[in-house]
């Protein structure tokens, strides 16, 4: 571990320090740090130094500001990659208020037990999948119903584009557009380049993008293409299922180089929700939208008499699967609440 931190430390100190604009400071935020500078008993924020976390391990955190690259002690407090954070005397001494939080269930036996916030500040959520594997539709559509819970806008990315002949691609893209509509679906290719540049203005100066999706689906290849050098290792993916391994093993804030930052995140291998009610409206919104034409208002799109939703299946505009699926991940949703 001790490897991986002292090359992200000389990633990102490229220079003496990073602005606090270039990093993504605003009005809100140094609003906030006056407000906790008050709270905390500080004539003004003077006495206490902003920045924001780039890395978090085992008691302390990587920190990128205008003086440089520190390494802080957490001192009790709950930071995750992207927060910002109020530093005095090499110690977090406030957590500024999140504009968005990459939110999962920490899974165990099945079921989320608690929850474990992944990343913060997150503006874009790169939902990765190999288009030589096709389209997982079931974990695609989890993994968007996660992101849009976040406060980040999903973009559905297709990758190893350089693996697959075009007419098989077009076809996985278009399984891939009915389960996201409306969301951006960019085939993209590590090697070849194909879709990076899309990506790369997706990933403007002013946003933080975070990059999910299964182990082998060709993340740190992306990470390391968008970067323009080599900062995540690669592993190879089984022959046999396509399965890789965890070549990423910590969230890490990366700089990219036209001005943006990228949160890379370790391979899922499950999605556990935790309170995921918008997220799941969102990613569903055309089977909610159908149960408000139902006859009756409490309809279990059972045998009710005028369902339109069982309507919709039966004349096969509804995927049943689909169905299915929204009914599956609801169900979780509630069992969370009831554990609450």
């Amino acid at each position: 571990m001790g490897t991986r931190v002292e090359r992200t430390l000389i990633f990102v100190a490229s220079t003496d320090g990073v602005s606090l604009a270039r990093l993504g400071w605003d009005d809100t935020l140094a609003a906030a740090a006056d407000a906790s500078s008050g709270a905390s008993g500080r004539a003004s924020r003077g006495a206490l130094v902003p920045g924001r976390v780039a890395r978090v391990d085992r008691g302390w955190a990587t920190v990128l500001g205008e003086t440089g690259v520190h390494r802080v002690q957490l001192a009790g407090r709950v930071v995750v990659t992207g927060d910002w954070i109020l530093v005095e005397r090499g110690k977090v001494v406030v957590r500024l208020p999140r504009r968005s939080a990459f939110v999962r269930g920490d899974a165990a036996e099945g079921r989320a037990r608690r929850p474990q916030v992944v990343a913060a500040n997150v503006d874009l959520v790169f939902v990765v999948q190999a288009l030589n594997n096709g389209p997982n539709l079931r974990r695609l559509e989890r993994e968007l119903v996660l992101a849009f819970e976040s406060g980040a806008t999903p973009v559905v990315v297709m990758s190893k584009a350089d693996l697959v002949d075009p007419r098989e691609a077009q076809h996985a893209l278009s399984v891939a557009r009915a389960a996201a509509a409306e969301l951006d679906v960019v085939a993209t290719s590590a090697v070849s380049g194909e879709g990076l540049d899309r990506l790369r203005d997706l990933a403007r100066p002013d946003r933080t993008v975070a990059l999910i999706g299964a182990s082998g689906v060709g993340k740190s290849r992306l990470v390391n293409a968008l970067v323009g050098e080599s900062v995540q290792t690669v592993g190879e993916v089984r022959a046999g299922d396509q399965r890789g391994r965890h070549t990423t093993t910590a969230r890490e804030l990366v700089a990219l180089p036209g001005g943006g930052w990228l949160v890379d995140t370790p391979g899922l291998r499950s999605v556990a929700l935790w309170e995921a009610d918008t997220g799941l409206s969102r990613v569903f919104s055309d089977i909610e939208t159908l149960a408000e034409s139902c006859r009756f208002g409490n309809c279990s799109h059972g045998a009710e008499p005028g369902c339109a939703v069982r309507g919709a299946i039966e004349r096969g505009e509804l995927d049943v699967a689909r169905y299915d699926h929204y009914r599956r991940l609801d169900r979780e949703l509630d069992g969370n609440d009831s554990r609450r």
